[in-house]
């Protein structure tokens, strides 16, 4: 549960919300401050108030600060663990990080709105997990909605090693996705350029970045194809991009003209690379979740 605390502002002239709580509270963020205020964890007088509300002698000021209350454990989402690093199976549906950076230079905002894998790690951090390590770890993400194999650091030193080789093509990640339509051909590559060209959704462009996509058709049904999705680059929401390029968007992918269904159709089946220290191959690997399965399953 949020820790609640008690502030009685007993200020002469009046004072800003936000900048009196700031002071009270130094290991927290004005940025973080305001936003607990605007999300209604402070109140004045019993009220909800604004970051700019004007304190006057007597008021008292009421704080539920974030806490690392937690719906998953986090074990549970552990396929395989050692004193260097965490491979997650994420589950669909779970945020990575929260939305908003301010959690990278303050983590108690991490437990402000709904739980995502950060959350997790900060709340109960695994052995040998170093603290104050830049992004809690992270060397990757997977979107909200896609499941699946997820690769997290215990030490900064192992975190600048892999993000090295995801920025080298080291790295050989592997999807499931269920896209719309019949894909033609067996297997191919998707050598188009994408990015964020003008404030707006991430689309396939000349101006853009490289990005390649290797495909290949595991199945077929009528209206829907099983595919296994590769990608050498590593673009934000790449896979998404070119398979609607193509003309078969994922399955589930509201934002990029996929068929409606209760998620976006989209799995990390597999990582595959050279540990950095140990310098031996490795490769995780996680079949797709129930809902992945009845999904293709019930598709015509």
């Amino acid at each position: 549960m949020p820790n609640k605390e008690i502030f009685i502002f007993e200020g002469s002239s009046s004072q800003r919300l936000d900048i009196f709580l700031a002071e009270r509270a130094p290991r927290y963020s004005r940025g973080l401050i305001q936003t607990l205020i605007k999300e209604g964890a402070v109140a004045v007088g019993g009220k909800p108030r604004k970051p700019s509300w004007p304190l006057e002698e007597g008021d008292e000021v009421s704080v539920l600060w974030p806490s690392a209350a937690k719906k998953t454990d986090l074990k549970d989402l552990i396929i395989f663990e050692d004193k260097n690093m965490l491979v997650i199976n994420k589950p669909a549906g779970m945020l990575v990080h929260p939305q908003s950076p301010v959690w990278e230079e303050n983590p108690s905002a991490a437990f402000i709105g709904e739980e995502t894998l950060v959350s997790l790690l900060l709340a109960s951090p695994p052995k040998n997990f170093e603290k104050n390590m830049p992004r809690a770890g992270l060397v990757h993400r997977l979107d909200k909605d896609t499941s699946g194999v997820m690769i997290v650091a215990k030490n900064a030193r192992l975190q600048t090693a892999l993000a090295e080789k995801f920025a080298g093509r080291q790295m050989h990640k592997t999807y499931n996705a269920i896209v719309c339509g019949v894909v033609p051909d067996d297997e191919g590559v998707i050598s188009v350029p994408i990015g964020r060209l003008t404030g707006g959704k991430i689309k396939a462009s000349e101006l853009g970045r490289e990005a390649v996509t290797e495909y290949k058709v595991l199945k077929r049904k009528e209206k829907f194809t099983l595919m296994r999705l590769h990608p050498v680059t590593g673009r934000t929401n790449q896979l998404r991009v070119h398979m609607s390029w193509l003309g078969y968007p994922v399955l589930g992918d509201w934002l990029y003209k996929g068929a409606s269904a209760p998620r976006l159709m989209l799995h990390s089946r597999s990582a595959e690379f050279t540990h950095p220290f140990t310098k031996k191959k490795i490769k995780f690997a996680v079949e797709p979740p129930a809902d992945f399965k009845e999904t293709w399953k019930e598709a015509q």
